[in-house]
């Protein structure tokens, strides 16, 4: 049986979030890209599809939530999962049913885990019983 590749895509601005995020959810079966801007993101989606896609709130160029609809709309197949150290998962309005789960920073490597698995659920893939992520952090 062959492993699926879980591709992922992170969208922050802060680099070393980026790099430490990147490391939490590593896998052998796992192809990540980065973004720094909405403009960034935006182009890698209409490259390339993604199963799941870690957004922060705010981003220099773009509100988080406003990319994650337009990430939506290019790629109604992608999770969302929003990021953010401003508000928490009770500031988002109940019509953002296109957010698969939040994360408030900073957050714990556990989180970051059981979030992806629950965003790859979320995807109606089988990809969620083969996301294996390395113990070692």
């Amino acid at each position: 049986m062959e492993i699926a590749t879980v591709k992922i895509l992170i969208v922050d601005d802060e680099p070393d979030l980026c790099w430490a995020l990147e490391r939490m959810i590593r896998a052998s079966n796992t192809v990540i890209s980065t973004a720094s801007c909405a403009a960034e993101a935006i182009k890698l989606v209409g490259q390339h599809s993604y199963d799941v896609a870690f957004i922060d709130a705010i981003l220099p160029d773009a509100n988080g939530i406003q990319l994650a609809q337009r990430i939506v709309t290019i790629s109604p197949g992608t999770s969302i999962i929003l990021m953010s150290g401003y508000y928490y998962h009770e500031d988002m309005s109940s019509h953002q049913a296109h957010i698969a789960g939040f994360l408030a920073k900073p957050f714990l490597i556990s989180d970051v885990r059981a979030i992806l698995q629950h965003a790859l659920r979320q995807t109606g893939a089988s990809r969620s019983s083969t996301y294996a992520p390395h113990t070692a952090s």
